[in-house]
């Protein structure tokens, strides 16, 4: 008898997916990325085709903050995470 495939777990399925700007650590400019939220964690590609992830933010443990959107840019979200 065949067995029916497992469902993913949730740490394998993705909740949300979309494109999101990126600051980065050294440099401090912003970079658009693709990013993927599976479970407590966000990954992150160069695009939407990428398999393996460039890096992923934990968010269990870290504080993530809504920012005051820029009134040049009205309708985008800004938020921040940061450790604690």
């Amino acid at each position: 008898m065949p067995s029916r495939p497992s469902s993913p777990s949730l740490q394998d399925r993705v909740l949300k997916s979309g494109w999101l700007k990126k600051q980065r650590s050294i440099m401090k400019n912003w970079q658009q990325r693709w990013f993927v939220l599976r479970g407590d964690q966000l990954f992150y590609y160069k695009d939407e085709e990428e398999t393996k992830p460039q890096g992923f933010i934990p968010l269990q443990g870290n504080q993530v903050s809504e920012l005051i959107p820029h009134a040049e840019e009205p309708g985008k979200h800004l938020f921040e995470i940061a450790p604690g």
